[in-house]
């Protein structure tokens, strides 16, 4: 090993820390980014949450979903990784050769962290939280190897080895992208077919006023038109909430999605023989009476529903402005005008869907709705 100085060996314990810290955050960060990337493109469970999506403007779908978000379908948070580690091997292997090599790979990584922020703020309108930590992490170690660092000579061997590892990375992770793809194929195309063989039943004589995703005016003008059957009490809805976001956002432009009221409930709903859910029809009438802001109460309903109780109800209505529309008789009118919207097509159990007339009862793992959705889309887009 050479005797020659290096920050490895010859620097002061604060930089030991920095640097230390820096790698870290920079291989957490990443490891977390690239998990995110899967669960993102290839998804298996609902409503799993992420705490990267904070808001609309700061979460990492977006930048998931970009075009620079990846290389051959690799992630780049992979290489983020990949970097990471490296600087903890530079503690080990050939220290001196590894200084200068990782403080211009270290320049690259800055660079490309640059453009990424400058692409996420200017073409996205978003800010992806996790990342622009990475981001601060990586010009954190930046500066430290270019302040204290006692070399700038590139080295060969050290080249070489982050050559070698960059491509090992991009194998691997290819590899296991290619497998998913590969599974991916062989489910879409048995989806399509059974989608194929159901029946369509076409969309509600109306359109609901209640949308959680509009890319038209007309709700039969898109592509994709799903119309959601749900109940504000029902786990499996509130599990199929999680995801409907998450579908605006991937299907952004070409999707609507209509909320249709079926409560379990049989003080508005007159299809309900015995009693199932005691709340469902007041969460309704609420949710009515707060119709222009009805993504924001779903969402409230839904994540409270463990809570949800009359006294809830009640108490989200004072806060609002609406306790009197709440007692309207036509709250409940227009309640119970928006679940004979369902009678055509027979709904027995929360949730139901219709995509593009189809109905569809229950709840779908994620990783199949998307798949199925990419495949209708993709028949109406012909």
């Amino acid at each position: 090993m050479s005797t020659e100085k290096n920050i490895y060996q010859n620097s002061s314990t604060n930089v030991h820390i920095g640097i230390m810290a820096s790698a870290a955050a920079m291989v957490g960060l990443s490891l977390y980014l690239t998990i995110h990337y899967f669960r993102v493109k290839f998804p298996s469970n609902l409503n799993e949450g992420s705490l990267c999506d904070i808001s609309s403007f700061f979460n990492c779908d977006a930048a998931t979903h970009s075009a620079l978000s990846n290389i051959a379908g690799v992630p780049i948070s992979a290489f983020g990784l990949l970097i990471g580690i490296m600087i903890f091997i530079g503690y080990f292997a050939s220290p001196k050769r590894m200084e200068g090599t990782t403080f211009y790979v270290l320049g690259l990584n800055l660079i490309g962290c640059l453009i990424l922020f400058v692409y996420s703020l200017a073409v996205l309108g978003t800010l992806c939280p996790f990342c622009t930590l990475y981001y601060i992490a990586s010009a954190l170690a930046f500066y430290i190897f270019y302040k204290h660092g006692y070399t700038r000579s590139l080295d060969w061997r050290a080249g070489l080895a982050y050559a070698v590892m960059a491509t090992l990375t991009f194998g691997i992770f290819s590899y296991n992208v290619e497998s998913r793809l590969s599974k991916n194929v062989a489910l879409a195309q048995d989806l399509m077919k059974q989608y194929e063989n159901l029946p369509k039943l076409g969309q509600p004589e109306r359109p609901s006023p209640f949308r959680l995703a509009s890319a038209t005016d007309e709700f039969t003008d898109s592509p994709l038109r799903v119309t959601v059957f749900s109940d504000f009490q029902c786990p499996a809805c509130r599990q199929l909430s999680g995801i409907t976001h998450e579908m605006e956002k991937r299907y952004k432009g070409d999707i609507n999605i209509q909320y249709i009221f079926y409560p379990l409930d049989m003080s508005c709903n007159d299809a309900i023989k015995r009693p199932i859910m005691q709340y469902s029809c007041q969460a309704a009438y609420l949710a009515t009476c707060l119709e222009k802001d009805f993504v924001k109460v779903h969402d409230d309903i839904f994540a409270n529903q463990a809570n949800l109780n009359s006294k809830w109800i009640n108490n989200y209505a004072k806060k609002r402005g609406v306790e009197e529309c709440l007692k309207d008789p036509k709250t409940k009118e227009k309640v119970v005008s928006v679940i004979e919207l369902s009678r055509p097509f027979n709904v027995t159990s929360t949730p139901t869907m219709l995509i593009n007339g189809a109905k569809i009862a229950g709840v779908i793992p994620p990783n199949q709705l998307f798949l199925l959705l990419d495949g209708v889309l993709g028949k109406e887009k012909k």
